[in-house]
């Protein structure tokens, strides 16, 4: 994990790539969908003639009208072929698509309010939505690209014209371009059989599976799983299935004295098989799958395969079943199966050659009962001890971060991922054991005066004396009054604690009080707790005050206001102060780096981090703060005097021109600038081209000359300045105007021929460039024979029917600007020998004047 840029570092990038000119003209996003839940997902299409590399590519948003980037996803190995689209989405994104789509991958997650743009390292190629966006510009809706010549195009700017909305949830325009719905066909659904256990003793399963591309409703038509014993031709044991049976999805049936790992689904006598019983899948009374031989009692096997102490699994590739239940068996069918060690029952209820992946629901854990007044016994929705810190804070660790406000974003993400709500009623029962007094199993331990007490004397009504209630840390008058809020009722922050001192409390903010205020007494005796009510500021005793600390820093990491939707919460907000009385209902609650204080004077300890555990156990997501401490300072450092990444503070502005001529010297003036008095300064120099920095100079002022440039440019450098210890980077753009090369050129030679004559034309160009390329092409009049060498052009022309003037130009080249140059050569037409012009006097003489064009063209073709 690293915090990598700085503020100005950030300005930088985005001055620098972010809105350059587009890197790919083939490639744009053509759909876009910001709809329920995690319906999330990016169409791209490539609109060339050739495959499409997106090795450099990525995708991003703009946060919440945010002007800097997130990553949401980069490419590595994709392609995309000719005309071909790739559909990018949220991994639990609802989205049918067509096996035409290149492919579909996840790891997109992006809101209302956040512009997404595709880039090719940090040139913007595409983007939807304006930076800075509007507020929910794009909440709730389908976007779709026109197909039209002008929508079609990628643009590093966002044009509302281009796009046609949708409402919401629409998708079934993914893998098609244009306005409309994709007219994809669906691929049916298929039933087979897809295991069969033959174990031993009692250790009998088969599983149906739907093998095809959509669900199957059951109930359409008559489905049943049929077992025939001991050779019989009449059905003994079957089982109608019905319901819907999802595409990917299996039924399992299982014998009711199998082993635990075996009953998977429901129990039927339809296993009562033996390894000599066929097996009859039908629909509607015709065979669409089998197993054995209807009529033969064997037990049947040929090499591996055998119908006894085998589990088969149905290979992959197998689409169509048996439906021949009186051939030779196995026969052929033995190959449609993976045979099995007996016993194996790990691939019990999915579909595939494989082991299930976890992908299928375990049983539910035992129930564990709260022990407390009225409390809901509560099933547990994580394992504490499975838990893996590296994995599930995965994408924080090995992520870099603009800031500190990104690192408090991706770790609301993931503590948000897998948080259940609970009511207000089962958080009872989770603080009996996240709250559980380590010396006694049968007490909870109450925040602020530290007294054990039985978990039996929850209050549930009438007085508070000698009971426990639950605290809200946060002060829930502090933006959530409601129980059908998510923070109402988080255990995160909920705590055993005494009726009287919670009254006590009241919604005070935290703060540094002890010195003027008064302690609280519980049964008459000091606390440790401080009330000052005339700042309404509540200092808890020392040996919980970093136990608060971090439990308000998950509540303003958790609720960001980004899955109000969901949890129908604002933005938490610790503030640095103690709010008003006016700000009551706000969600503000104060004071942030007092609490930053604490939670460096009080550390994580052992009770705190099983209580961490709990709260998982029973609500599903952590506390990052407890689990990972130094993430308090990443987080909150900067902002209370304790950046984990600190800069250099310095004065004064860098001098550059406006801009320059290419070719002309100039400088670049960071001498102004100070870091307070007698503090000698470093500096480096780096020119920034594409991705790659090289260092240009190491002192306070820049001296260089402005390159030679085909178009107006701009050069960009970054400025490092260090006083040996702490350092800070300044961003210098500097325009570089092109000046269009022109040249002095004159022709010498004749330009006046008759028709088949040659000539000699030289150019002469006046403080030509060292370097200089030249070249000469004809531009029009009838195609001369010639040769040019340099500045010499040698032509012979050619036979014309008239006059006419020959065009030749000459090229001459510098790097990569060119300047032309064209001369004419006059070419006169000879006429045939003997014809002589007709006198045009008198009527025969017009006459003959108008049948004049068509004798001589006749003349010429003769």
């Amino acid at each position: 994990m690293r915090i990598k840029m700085s503020a100005v570092a950030t300005a930088t990038a985005m001055v620098l790539g972010a809105f350059s000119t587009a890197a790919s003209a083939d490639l744009l996003i053509t759909e876009y969908i910001e709809g329920g839940g995690y319906n999330k997902a990016i169409e791209l299409y490539n609109s060339g003639d050739a495959a499409q590399s997106l090795n450099g590519y990525k995708l991003v948003r703009y946060k919440d009208g945010a002007t800097t980037t997130t990553e949401m996803l980069a490419f590595a190995d994709q392609e995309i072929p000719a005309k071909g689209i790739l559909v990018i989405r949220h991994a639990d994104a609802v989205l049918n698509l067509d096996s035409s789509v290149t492919s579909m991958i996840g790891g997109l997650q992006q809101n209302g309010t956040d512009a997404v743009a595709l880039l090719n390292g940090d040139t913007v190629v595409d983007i939807v939505g304006a930076v800075p966006t509007p507020k929910d510009w794009g909440k709730d809706v389908t976007l779709r690209r026109s197909n039209t010549t002008s929508s079609m195009v990628a643009k590093d700017t966002f044009d509302e014209n281009d796009w046609t909305s949708q409402p919401k949830d629409t998708v079934d325009g993914f893998g098609c371009i244009g306005e409309n719905a994709c007219t994809f066909v669906v691929e049916p659904g298929v039933l087979l059989i897809t295991e069969y256990i033959e174990g031993g003793s009692s250790n009998k399963a088969i599983e149906i599976s739907n093998v095809g591309g959509s669900a199957i409703n059951l109930d359409d038509n008559e489905y049943e799983l049929r077992l025939y014993f001991n050779g019989q031709t009449t059905v003994g044991n079957f089982e109608a299935l019905s319901g819907i049976l999802d595409a990917g999805k299996s039924i399992v049936y299982h014998n009711s004295a199998a082993a635990d790992e075996f009953k998977v689904g429901t129990e039927s006598k339809v296993t009562w098989f033996n390894g000599d019983d066929a097996m009859v899948l039908t629909k509607d009374g015709a065979v669409i799958d089998s197993i054995g031989k209807v009529g033969e009692q064997l037990k049947w096997s040929d090499g591996d395969f055998s119908t006894v102490d085998k589990t088969l699994r149905r290979k992959d590739s197998v689409k169509v079943g048996d439906t021949d239940i009186s051939d030779t068996y196995p026969g052929t069918s033995k190959d449609q199966w993976l045979v099995l060690p007996k016993d194996t029952s790990d691939g019990l209820n999915c579909p595939g050659e494989s082991a299930c992946d976890g992908s299928v629901t375990p049983p539910e854990p035992e129930p564990e009962t709260g022990p407390c007044t009225n409390c809901e016994t509560l099933t547990p929705v994580a394992d504490p001890t499975t838990f893996n810190g590296d994995i599930y804070y995965s994408d924080v660790l090995s992520g870099d971060f603009a800031n500190a406000d990104e690192l408090k974003n991706a770790l609301s993400i993931i503590i948000a991922k897998d948080h259940k709500y609970l009511t207000y009623k089962q958080v009872w029962s989770t603080l009996t054991h996240a709250d559980q007094d380590p010396d006694n199993d049968k007490n909870v331990i109450e925040i602020y005066t530290g007294k054990s007490i039985s978990k039996y004397d929850n209050q549930t009504s009438g007085s508070g004396a000698g009971k426990w209630n639950r605290e809200h840390v946060w002060a829930k008058s502090h933006g959530f009054p409601s129980d059908s809020q998510w923070g109402y009722t988080d255990a995160h922050h909920l705590r055993p604690s005494d009726p009287g001192i919670n009254t006590a409390r009241s919604n005070n903010d935290f703060g540094a009080c002890g010195d003027t205020g008064e302690e609280v007494l519980f049964n008459g005796v000091g606390t440790g707790n401080y009330l000052n009510k005339t700042t309404d500021c509540w200092e808890p005793r020392d040996v919980v005050k970093g136990d608060v600390a971090r439990m308000i820093m998950y509540m303003d990491t958790r609720y960001q206001g980004t899955d109000t939707t969901t949890t129908n919460m604002p933005d938490l907000v610790a503030v640095d102060r103690l709010t008003t009385t006016d700000e009551d209902s706000a969600p503000l609650i104060g004071t942030l780096c007092t609490l930053y204080a604490w939670n460096k004077l009080d550390a994580v300890d052992t009770y705190e981090q099983n209580r961490n555990n709990q709260v998982y156990k029973y609500q599903g997501n952590r506390n990052p703060f407890i689990d990972r401490p130094e993430l308090v300072q990443e987080v909150y450092g900067a902002v209370c005097g304790d950046d984990p990444n600190p800069g250099l503070i310095v004065e004064g502005d860098i001098v550059t021109p406006e801009s320059v001529t290419e070719g002309s010297a100039y400088t670049i003036d960071a001498s102004a600038i100070t870091a307070g008095e007698g503090v000698a300064l470093t500096y480096k120099w780096e020119q920034i081209v594409a991705e790659e920095k090289t260092v240009v100079g190491s002192e306070a002022v820049l001296s260089l000359a402005a390159p030679m440039v085909k178009a107006d440019t701009t050069l960009n450098f970054t400025l490092t300045i260090s006083d040996g210890t702490l350092e800070t980077t300044k961003a210098v753009s500097l325009p570089v105007t092109n000046v269009p090369l022109t040249l002095d050129v004159t022709f010498a030679g004749n330009t006046k021929l008759t028709e088949g004559e040659s000539t000699s034309i030289t150019a002469t160009v006046a403080d030509a460039p060292e370097g200089t390329s030249y070249s000469w092409k004809q531009l029009s009049g009838n195609t001369a024979v010639f040769t040019a060498t340099d500045l010499t052009l040698d032509v012979t022309s050619p036979s014309v029917n008239i006059d006419q003037v020959l065009v030749f130009e000459l090229t001459a080249t510098v790097g990569e600007e060119s300047f032309s140059k064209s001369v004419s050569i006059e070419v006169t037409n000879t006429e045939d020998t003997g014809w002589t012009k007709p006198d045009g006097a008198g009527s025969l003489g017009g006459l003959m004047t108008l049948l004049l064009p068509l004798m001589w063209l006749r003349r010429r073709q003769g």
